[in-house]
């Protein structure tokens, strides 16, 4: 049944395939893009957090440093006017930290262009101070109080803390310089982040009101499809009906039409047998009682027509064993071909001998078969290896087994196969007559050349189509022929087989 094209069925399901492939494709567009931009933006956010804590961090130091300096400057002028030691334990305190505070500085990567050199100045000026303030301070351990006072006055160390301050000034400016970029850098990325969220959920959003859509066609799609294919299905099952009907009326046709056909062959055949033997017998007689009176040239026409009587009574006999490989089948036993062989073997035993030809067989599998096509398939086979042979040639046959897995139909289940190869050294033919010498009565040689009727592929071919097989030859002229045999280890007649196998 030819069912009508239906636009439903031929493009919905493209159309609905590539909406869902775009739909699953945005959304793992958006899920790569999200977690691309919250990976980005934390990093950022780390990167400027780190920034700023970095920055926070490298002004305490700055503010400790100045700190520092100024709780020593407080604790020498303290000693340098009472002369009081207690004065100088800010002073002490202020070196052991003022030392760990420079080492910090210097230590830091700064950002800042410039700031490297700055903190190292700063350095420099403050260990320009402590000397300074040490000196002043031995000076009054000393008790030359007007001394250490001289030094004071000349407004040195004023001038080092002038610079100092400023250093730190700077310092500090360019520190909160920078952590005002930070922080405006760690708003605008909040503001990028928060506006990248909200349209991928908008989006989101949007393809999943866009899937739900989808889903809903789908289901009424597959609604609608399935009402369709039921009803298509339903016009198939009843043109399927029909045509199964029509299939078995022909069927019984042709099993009644082969049947006469066989039965005419066979009566036919029998009927031909009859004349032929009286042919013969009379022929027989003539030579028997009217040789001696008879011309060179009337023994030539008797000898002639008792030939010919003899060729038409094999041809006939082959007509019968071609006809009855169908209607004298046997039941499918299982058949130990090597068994078979050791049967053919000994009926050929005369020829094989006098041929003086070797046959070598590897071991034969076991498989259903008719044992009488099996016995009539290899003596025909090798029958025909022996036949046509070079004169002064030994046959030399050879019979090899492979063993595979095989369907008989496409895509059913694969059963176990073998092929049988049968090889000779005979004349070989060319290939391109391979099919005809499968043909009945068809030969590829003038009847004086080799005997035969030209009938025994053919016979081999039913058989082996009979057991569901097939057989093939392959052959190059003067160099020997094959012929395959393929045929499967469990037969399976097709009226036997499930519907589902065949359908």
């Amino acid at each position: 049944m030819r069912i009508m094209p239906n636009r439903l069925l031929d493009h919905s399901p493209i159309l609905l395939s590539r909406r869902w492939r775009f739909a699953f494709a945005a959304v793992a567009l958006l899920l790569v893009i999200n977690g691309l931009t919250s990976y980005r933006a934390m990093r950022e956010l780390v990167r400027i957090e780190s920034s700023v804590s970095h920055t926070l961090q490298v002004i305490g130091i700055i503010r400790n440093t100045f700190s520092a300096i100024q709780g020593a400057e407080t604790g020498q002028r303290g000693y340098l006017i009472t002369g009081d030691e207690a004065y100088l334990e800010p002073f002490h305190d202020a070196m052991n930290s003022l030392e760990i505070y420079l080492n910090q500085l210097q230590a830091t990567d700064s950002e800042i262009p410039g700031q490297q050199e700055r903190f190292l100045r700063l350095r420099q000026v403050t260990q320009s101070k402590i000397s300074e303030m040490r000196e002043v301070i031995q000076l009054r351990k000393n008790s030359d109080v007007a001394a250490a006072t001289e030094i004071v006055n000349t407004d040195k160390g004023k001038r080092l803390m002038d610079i100092i301050s400023k250093l730190v000034e700077e310092m500090e400016a360019e520190e909160y310089a920078l952590l005002a970029q930070r922080r405006h850098e760690s708003y605008l990325n909040q503001r990028e982040t928060i506006f990248t969220l909200v349209a991928a959920t908008l989006a989101s959003l949007g393809l999943i009101g866009f899937v739900y859509y989808l889903l809903q066609r789908n289901l009424l799609q597959h609604t609608r499809i399935t009402e369709i294919l039921r009803t298509e299905n339903d016009l198939l099952e009843e043109k399927v009906s029909e045509r199964t009907a029509v299939l078995t009326h022909f069927s019984k046709e042709l099993e009644r039409s082969n049947r006469e056909l066989q039965d005419f062959a066979f009566v036919a055949s029998h009927d031909l047998q009859e004349p032929l033997r009286k042919i013969r017998a009379f022929g027989d007689r003539l030579q028997q009682k009217y040789a001696d009176k008879l011309e060179d040239s009337g023994a030539d026409y008797i000898r002639r027509m008792q030939s010919a009587a003899e060729r038409m009574s094999r041809l006939i006999n082959d007509l019968l064993s071609f006809s009855r490989v169908s209607t004298k089948a046997q039941p499918f036993t299982q058949v130990d071909l090597n068994e078979i062989l050791d049967e053919v073997l000994d009926d050929l035993e005369i020829p094989i001998n006098e041929s003086g030809a070797e046959i070598k067989a590897s071991s034969l599998p076991t498989l259903d078969a008719d044992p009488t096509q099996m016995r009539q398939l290899m003596q025909n086979l090798i029958g025909n290896s022996l036949k046509f042979i070079p004169p002064d040639q030994k046959p030399l046959i050879t019979i090899s087994v492979k063993s595979y897995q095989h369907s008989l139909l496409e895509g059913g289940e694969e059963t176990e196969w073998c092929e049988l190869r049968f090889t000779d050294n005979g004349i070989g033919f060319d290939e391109k007559f391979k099919d005809r010498i499968f043909t009945p009565f068809q030969r590829l040689h003038q009847r004086g050349e080799y005997e035969g009727t030209g009938i025994g592929l053919a016979v081999c071919r039913r058989i082996v189509e009979r057991h569901s097989g097939a057989i093939n030859a392959e052959s190059i002229p003067g160099e020997g022929a094959t012929f395959i045999v393929n045929l499967p280890l469990q037969h399976t007649p097709i009226s036997e087989m499930e519907p589902e196998q065949y359908a």
